[in-house]
């Protein structure tokens, strides 16, 4: 079922709300910091130490793409705070690129449903046009016809 230009409109004028929203995402100040924070944990090695009993020891890790493979930075307890608030900053940027993708589709689809059913009512506006037009008396008669009539009075 075809659905109104109006439905259409609505729903375009909603993509871009949606997008405007998006928008603001991307234009926030914050630095970013591309990778994952997590807490790595490991035994040391030492056969006293508590974390040979199974209490592991804990250190915040960095994880990136710096270059052809991931790296971890082992990060200092007075940066992690820092360091999480460009995470989160960069998974948002991210996932708002791309929701922003999404919606770009989204919104040509909604743009080609609206050409298609503009043209289609463009085309039977003509039609309707043709048929209710009258023929001026300035207007000639197809040669054809009259060609036909004449032959006709023969």
């Amino acid at each position: 079922m075809p659905q109104t230009l109006s439905s259409l409109r609505t729903q375009l004028i909603q993509l871009t709300e949606e997008v405007r929203r998006l928008r603001e995402i991307f234009l926030e100040r914050p630095p970013m910091v591309p990778g994952s924070l997590y807490t790595l944990r490991r035994r040391c090695g030492k056969p006293n130490c508590r974390c040979a009993e199974g209490h592991l020891h804990a250190t915040e890790v960095l994880s990136y793409r710096g270059g052809p493979r991931a790296r971890n930075i082992t990060l200092r307890p007075e940066h992690l705070h820092a360091v999480k608030q460009g995470t989160d900053a960069y998974r948002r940027f991210r996932q708002a690129r791309a929701q922003l993708v999404k919606l770009h589709r989204q919104m040509i689809e909604v743009i080609d449903r609206i050409e298609t059913e503009r043209v289609r009512q463009g085309n039977e506006k003509f039609r309707t046009l043709q048929t209710k037009a009258p023929r001026s008396k300035s207007q000639p008669k197809p040669k054809a016809k009259a060609h036909a009539k004449a032959k006709a009075h023969r």
